[in-house]
């Protein structure tokens, strides 16, 4: 992190049941539920999605608990696009589909930058294309020399999962990448933190993207 100390704005998991994706969430820290863990204990699946959040100021808690979801497609935004509200939401919506526009439920960047992804995987950009048409969007758009955008975003489906990790700026916030781990013995993780001291974790370069099929 680049920003924030405390993740208490609240939690969500997604995980996928016949391609369709579940997903639990919540505005409250993610200590304050007692059930989350024997709810998890049963989740089996090929892609499995989590975020705990420390809100954006000026963005409302409520609606952008992450990750979110759209028809079978779920998503994570780690940052921001600085006075987002106020200087960029607009701009940003502008050129949505309709339906899509239609389907926004906040004013939160991270939901924008979602709908963004998926508009381009619609004009036919791969997962990962669509990642950096997001990034080169948000960059045309913001004043560089007044504001920042952290934009380390997660695109998946049941199949599928693609990250690009990167920023307006030289640094970014932190990933890593660990296989052959105890948690995922034949999976991969990634995390914005190393979980543990396990050796198996690498570090993501500023600025690379992950492109995994399941």
């Amino acid at each position: 992190m680049t920003h924030g100390n405390v993740n208490a704005d609240g939690y969500g998991v997604v995980w996928y049941r016949d391609s369709i994706p579940v997903r639990v969430a919540s505005d409250r820290p993610i200590w304050q539920d007692g059930n989350l863990r024997t709810l998890l204990a049963g989740a089996r699946s090929s892609t499995i999605l989590a975020a705990v959040r420390n809100a954006t100021p000026g963005l409302p808690i409520c609606n952008g608990t992450l990750p979110l979801v759209h028809d079978s497609w779920s998503f994570i935004l780690n940052g921001f696009v600085e006075d987002f509200r106020s200087s960029y939401m607009r701009a940003l919506r502008s050129s949505l589909p309709d339906d899509l526009y239609g389907s926004l439920a906040d004013s939160s960047d991270s939901e924008t930058l979602f709908l963004l992804a998926l508009a381009a995987i619609r004009r036919g950009a791969s997962m990962p294309d669509a990642l950096h048409d997001v990034r080169s969007t948000v960059l045309e758009a913001l004043n560089s020399e007044r504001h920042e955008a952290q934009l380390t975003m997660v695109l998946a489906d049941s199949e599928r999962i693609a990250l690009l990790h990167t920023s307006s700026r030289d640094a970014t916030n932190s990933l890593y990448t660990a296989a052959v781990h105890p948690l995922a013995p034949e999976g991969t993780l990634v995390a914005s933190e190393q979980l543990d001291d396990h050796t198996s974790w690498r570090v993501v370069a500023p600025h690379d993207g992950i492109y995994l099929t399941l």
